[in-house]
């Protein structure tokens, strides 16, 4: 089970007033209780904000537009209670989200959390990590091998809330042939390999067997932080979302 007296993990979907799926994961950090506040504001907060939201098939990027605007307000928004209250100085949080159309779905990304695409013969990572060991890899300067096991592999190079601007990465995955996307927290993706992962999504036909098993082995191989993840039906006619975490906090387990 996580190290971690307390969960910084936070995950949660939202469905605006066009029926476009919100899906945020955000993995805090600061100290005492600093990081799953931070998690949580970002997540509530834009997530109450695409509620009212609304956008036609055709207006994708659009979307990217909106959430440009919502997740720099709430970089400044946690940056800002963060220097206001002395117990909150230094919070932040990692942000994976998606957006989900019908034949495309836009991922977002600050951070170390991740976004998987999983098809029949397995899955592949959309996102890459901002931490200071991958920066090292893409540079060359180490091997993947290298940067898996380095001393500052969680380390962020990039984070929601611990500057007055953020960067963010986005992606379009097309939906064709794509079975699931899976969101997780680096407590997931550090002590499960993706391999492990692809074996256990590819040989479990349930949902929430697919999340259960994935959380368990990351239980079982003794993650040394909260493992929290969101895994979607990319069908639009099989539309459901299956979250689980491995300990109590915003991790939920269940069917939206």
């Amino acid at each position: 089970m996580g190290k971690r007296e307390t969960n910084q993990d936070y995950v949660a979907t939202f469905i605006n007033q066009t029926q476009q799926v919100l899906a945020v994961l955000c993995d805090g950090m600061g100290g005492h209780n600093a990081g799953d506040i931070a998690s949580e504001m970002a997540v509530l907060q834009l997530g109450n904000s695409w509620k009212q939201s609304s956008f036609e098939a055709s207006e994708i990027k659009q979307a990217e537009a909106w959430l440009t605007e919502h997740i720099n307000e709430e970089n400044k928004r946690i940056f800002d209670a963060a220097t206001v209250f002395h117990d909150l100085h230094g919070m932040g949080t990692t942000l994976v989200a998606a957006v989900l159309f019908e034949e495309t779905t836009l991922i977002a990304n600050i951070g170390d959390s991740r976004a998987y695409i999983i098809e029949e013969t397995g899955l592949t990572r959309v996102t890459e990590d901002h931490s200071f060991a991958n920066e090292l890899k893409l540079t060359g300067q180490i091997s993947e091998e290298e940067a898996m096991t380095h001393e500052k592999r969680n380390t962020l190079t990039r984070s929601l809330g611990v500057g007055t601007t953020v960067k963010i990465d986005f992606f379009y995955v097309s939906n064709f042939n794509k079975k699931f996307l899976l969101l997780c927290s680096d407590g997931l993706s550090n002590a499960v390999s993706e391999q492990q992962m692809s074996q256990i999504l590819i040989q479990h036909s349930d949902e929430q067997t697919k999340a259960d098993q994935l959380i368990n082995k990351a239980i079982e191989q003794e993650a040394a932080d909260n493992a929290t993840l969101c895994l979607i039906h990319l069908e639009a006619d099989k539309r459901m979302v299956t979250e689980a975490g491995s300990l109590e906090g915003g991790a939920a387990d269940g069917n939206r």
